[in-house]
């Protein structure tokens, strides 16, 4: 069984781990950037510099929590609340932007904050109050065993209902992700072709109302 904590930083080291395997060549954090550098090694590090950015910026306006099993840290949730502040540039800039522009440039940095804005230009249109499921990580090494499933049934929709919420949003850019949220109760809204730099991939937004 799956016990869930809200994140600590003391924890960071084993959710980086976990993040960062489940989302390695995930269309929109490693995808679009095959060919910008001139070795694997360096688009590697460029991937785990990038996300462990964007999860520290992501967690410094949104709800963070970690799922264990046998005392080790096998998935990550990370929940927009309807009362939750936007992430703004500042927090990624304290939280390691400036590296990023380093190594990919100023005008490619802000064309990919740009990108990241678009994949939620549909879920954002929605006017009713909602809870966004910005990020669902399983370790590679626990998935096809149900624990996304589970992480939906038995701790995301509990909590939002907890809190009176009646509506979930989540987007994904990977299209093997479209039939498990649709397994897992959630309806498409919208099905998107994004363009970056000539590199064009898939951008799915989902609902589920849980209004009975």
């Amino acid at each position: 069984m799956i016990e869930y904590k809200q994140y600590d930083k003391s924890y960071e080291a084993e959710v980086l781990e976990v993040f960062l395997e489940a989302f390695r060549y995930y269309p929109l954090f490693y995808g679009i950037f095959e060919g910008t550098f001139k070795t694997e090694q360096k688009l590697q590090s460029f991937y785990e510099q990038s996300l462990t950015s964007i999860f520290r910026a992501t967690i410094r306006k949104d709800r963070c929590y970690i799922g264990f099993l046998d005392g080790r840290v096998v998935d990550v949730v990370i929940l927009e609340a309807p009362t939750d502040k936007p992430i703004g540039f500042f927090d990624y800039l304290v939280s390691g932007m400036p590296g990023i522009f380093l190594k990919l440039g100023l005008k490619k940095t802000f064309q990919y904050l740009d990108l990241s804005e678009r994949t939620e230009v549909v879920v954002k249109s929605i006017k009713e109050p909602r809870w966004h499921l910005y990020f669902l990580a399983v370790s590679p090494k626990h998935q096809k065993e149900g624990l996304g499933t589970d992480a939906i049934r038995n701790f995301v929709i509990p909590m939002v209902k907890e809190n009176n919420g009646n509506l979930i949003t989540v987007t994904t850019n990977s299209e093997k992700n479209v039939k498990f949220y649709q397994d897992n109760g959630f309806t498409l809204v919208e099905e998107e072709r994004l363009d970056f730099n000539g590199k064009v991939f898939g951008n799915w937004t989902f609902r589920m109302d849980l209004k009975e």
